[in-house]
């Protein structure tokens, strides 16, 4: 036995010591188990490749050498980027990337119709959104990399080891390749921990979807420079705790985490030292299964959603941008909503070192306001259920996705005559009716959105109170969010955002 695996073993004998668990059933660990097991030490044990003092320098140090600067010009200044005369639409020369382009959009559901047009980024390919993971020194590690974006805050923030669109990861750019992007192309089965297309902003994307990935290896590859670092779930889950620092693309990738593998052990409430009493609500060397209730539940969850589907009518048309009604370009090369809601469209111009290119220009999307995702949470006998919505993105291959219990940005609904203000409005903007239980800011991944972030805050319903919830709500267990994440294509970005706030 190899020194790694008498480490390991020695951590999982310390763990079951600490549940009471005297031998393995069987005599063999099932895989399933095994991946939770793994995933409880990351998240729980101290010991990592890097202490967490070091973790700070070496993030201090990435954000003090910033190589990006970027600044705005007008969109009709961009270079191989155009603005079509004919029909506004915005594009690259080579007809890679992406386009911007208009979108006409009449939604009828349960409480009427609504119609409206708007700007969408039309990119039809699918990128990868990697995470690498191996052992190190007995204990399971996540590799992350300190990336500059054009629109980050920050500058620079923890995205995934890979992140890279079909035209960046086959270089339609002309630049360098895509460092460890290997691992992901066709990663042996048994290697892979996750791999699912979920969606991106459907209120902005036009049918955009991602393929988020964690690949396990047996042992950890040379890093290919030193903005990539080796984390335990635990030092994940301490960042995540600090604003705008882990990337949308991270959060995205790691809500699988949340209601997976890992759940059963209620890692949260784990203590950080293994030491410590480790209490497991479930027997720890089980192999995952679902009784049937839990088959029940989730067939009335299938069933709720596909209410929500049946309820709710959405109907896109392209149209070219110089059409749309509610939407123009002003004097000074920028396109915004008639009434300064919603974003703007801007054109930015990127110089950089250290990237596959390193000048660039390009549009983006910059916020009007700051927005808030929130999760209310509740526990019924030990256990957490969620409260989300049924969410209609025009923008989505299947229009309605489960969504997190609020998402909006106040300033879209004050004095709005068209929308009606969401549900839980007055909770989620501050009024103290729950208890906080987690609060940060989060920023939007800043190579399609300027300077966005959102308060993510995720609030507890006390045990004694019955909250009525409209019939597009439902609350949910860990087990049928960990169903929904493994459909893919399923759980809204917004959701997946805020769910990885609970690693």
């Amino acid at each position: 036995m190899s020194d790694k695996s008498e480490q390991r073993e020695d951590l999982l004998g310390l763990l079951m010591d600490r549940a009471g668990v005297d031998e393995v059933p069987d005599g063999d660990i099932p895989a399933d188990a095994a991946a939770g097991i793994d995933l409880v030490l990351s998240r729980t044990l101290q010991r990592a490749l890097h202490d967490d003092l070091w973790v700070d320098e070496w993030i201090r140090q990435q954000r003090a050498q910033p190589c990006m600067q970027a600044s705005i010009v007008p969109l009709g200044d961009m270079g191989a980027w155009g603005v079509d005369p004919v029909t506004g639409n915005i594009a690259h020369s080579s007809g890679g990337f992406f386009t911007v382009t208009g979108i006409t959009v009449r939604h009828r559901g349960p409480c009427g119709e609504i119609t409206w047009d708007q700007p969408a980024i039309d990119q039809p390919e699918v990128g990868i959104l990697g995470i690498l993971a191996a052992p190190i020194n007995g204990v399971l590690h996540f590799c992350l990399q300190a990336k500059e974006e054009p629109g980050n805050i920050g500058p620079l923030q923890l995205s995934p080891t890979v992140q890279a669109t079909y035209s960046n990861y086959t270089r339609a750019h002309g630049g360098a390749a895509t460092p460890l992007v290997e691992y992901f192309m066709d990663p042996p089965r048994e290697q892979v921990m996750f791999a699912k297309l979920q969606t991106e902003d459907g209120g902005r994307f036009l049918f955009k979807s991602n393929r988020n990935m964690i690949v396990r290896l047996n042992e950890a590859p040379p890093l290919p420079g030193n903005n990539f670092i080796w984390l335990t779930l635990r030092q994940i889950s301490q960042l995540m705790t600090r604003d705008n620092l882990l990337h949308a693309c991270t959060r995205s990738v790691l809500s699988s985490l949340v209601c997976g593998a890992c759940s059963n052990f209620r890692i949260e409430d784990v203590s950080s030292e293994i030491g410590e009493m480790i209490d497991l609500p479930h027997t720890l060397l089980q192999k995952a299964k679902y009784s049937a209730a839990r088959l029940t539940q989730i067939h009335d969850a299938v069933q709720w959603l596909d209410d929500q589907r049946a309820a709710n009518h959405v109907f896109l048309k392209r149209e070219p941008m110089n059409s749309l009604s509610e939407w123009t370009m002003g004097r000074d090369g920028i396109i915004r909503h008639r009434e300064n809601r919603f974003f703007n469209i801007v054109g930015l111009s990127v110089q950089c070192t250290g990237r596959e290119v390193v000048a660039w220009n390009q549009p983006i999307l910059a916020p009007i306001g700051t927005g808030v995702i929130g999760l209310l949470m509740k526990l019924r006998n030990e256990r957490r259920y969620f409260l989300m919505q049924a969410k209609v993105d025009a923008g989505n291959r299947t229009s309605v996705q489960i969504g997190p219990t609020v998402q909006f940005t106040p300033m879209n609904y004050l004095g709005n005559q068209k929308l009606s203000r969401p549900f839980l409005f007055d909770e989620f903007t501050g009024k103290g009716r729950f208890k906080v239980l987690r609060e940060s800011w989060q920023a939007e991944e800043g190579a399609r959105f300027y300077r966005e972030q959102h308060r993510h805050c995720i609030l507890q319903l006390p045990e004694d109170e019955q909250l009525e919830v409209p019939p597009d709500f439902r609350w949910f267990s860990e087990e049928e969010l960990g169903f929904f994440l493994n459909l893919g294509d399923s759980v809204n970005s917004c959701a997946r955002s805020i769910l990885a706030c609970l690693i």
